[in-house]
């Protein structure tokens, strides 16, 4: 009688294994969800360099002093502190403009980046773009801000607070201002 009565704890504990491991298809999906989310991958590296490279041509160049990088749920970010330092290349390798900032942010899939603080576009024909804050959209080689500007185009300044145009800045639009800038 004792043998027959462990062996019915034993089924019983058995079945109540059994039953608690299986999950059901949301439990299933809930666990997925959470395991996906918590896929994290970050770095940090000081001294950062980074290079783009198109139809075997460097494209651009940036150079900042540390960089954090986030990749989550197909997302990739990544943080870079200064002085930030970005040259930009025309299509036949030769420089076209720099970029210098205190901090930038780069979103790699949309060739997105944000410059902040000290922004100063300098292009090698002398143009000059100031500002705190600088969007460029690399893909479309358009830069923009809704900040104050100050443009320089010797032998001409005007101060505005907006701009739109392209990475030479060739193409571009002032918004709301005018008037003429002294620049030490």
């Amino acid at each position: 009688m004792a043998q027959l009565n462990i062996l019915y704890k034993l089924t019983f504990i058995s079945i109540l294994c059994t039953a608690c491991t299986q999950l059901s298809e949301y439990d299933n999906q809930q666990v997925e969800l959470a395991l996906g989310d918590s896929l994290l991958n970050s770095t940090e590296s000081w001294g950062f360099s980074m290079n783009i490279i198109e139809n075997g041509k460097v494209r651009m160049n940036m150079e900042g002093s540390y960089s954090y990088n986030i990749q989550q749920s197909g997302e990739n970010q990544t943080k870079i502190r200064g002085p930030v330092l970005i040259k930009i290349f025309d299509d036949t390798g030769k420089l076209e403009s720099t970029v210098t900032s205190d901090s930038a942010f780069y979103e790699p899939e949309r060739g997105r980046f944000e410059m902040f603080r000290n922004v100063e576009v300098v292009t090698v024909d002398g143009k000059n773009l100031r500002s705190e804050y600088l969007l460029w959209e690399r893909k479309l080689d358009r830069v923009s801000t809704p900040e104050f500007v100050i443009f320089i185009s010797p032998p001409d300044s005007i101060a505005a607070n907006g701009f739109f145009g392209n990475s030479n800045l060739t193409n571009y639009t002032l918004n709301e201002g005018g008037g003429k800038v002294v620049i030490d």
